[in-house]
């Protein structure tokens, strides 16, 4: 495949993401539709999360949440749904993520619906998490609810449904305990 080809894949990719984030307004049960600039909002709460976590900016990943946030990982991990506040979350993840060398996580196809001052949002996401040349990678979908606040659009849930995985799982616990490490 020539290096034009796969540039016109990638900006088509990226065109029907966006499209799929702005296209024909949702409709809620009363009528009241999200309006093209509440979608990109709630597309860049998403996409945000990621990419914020990624570089280890927690200011503004707390800034896409919701005061009580409930989060499913059982279908990667087991266990139960729980529910904390934002600032827990982040310490949870804080006491994870900056034991990886690096993390990235790839969120597309983010498609939005809803009204009023409550959407959901899916997309998929391929999270990569490094240590050295051991890795980590989850292939999943994600399903976001959201929440319309004085301050705009804040994610009050997370789920993940796993779909693959590639790599070493057991980077996690390495993860874990370089960050505890740090933290001492």
């Amino acid at each position: 495949m020539s290096l034009v080809t796969r540039r016109h894949i990638f900006a088509s990719a990226a065109s029907a993401t966006m499209i799929s984030a702005v296209s024909a307004p949702a409709l809620s049960a009363s009528g009241d539709a999200l309006t093209a600039e509440d979608r990109i909002a709630i597309a860049e709460a998403i996409s945000g999360i990621g990419l914020y976590a990624d570089l280890r900016e927690w200011g503004r990943v707390k800034s896409y949440f919701a005061a009580l946030v409930t989060t499913d990982y059982t279908s990667l991990f087991g266990g139960e749904v729980a529910i904390s506040d934002r600032d827990a979350l982040i310490a949870q993840w804080q006491g994870l993520l900056p034991g990886f060398d690096a993390t990235q996580h790839l969120i597309t196809n983010i498609t939005v619906d809803g009204g009023d001052n409550n959407a959901v949002a899916r997309s998929h996401v391929r999270a990569t998490h490094w240590i050295g040349a051991r890795f980590w990678t989850v292939g999943a979908s994600y399903l976001h609810r959201l929440v319309r606040t004085p301050e705009g659009w804040r994610v009050n849930a997370i789920s993940i449904r796993a779909l693959y995985e590639e790599g070493d799982r057991a980077v996690l616990a390495a993860a874990a305990d370089r960050a505890n490490a740090k933290a001492k």
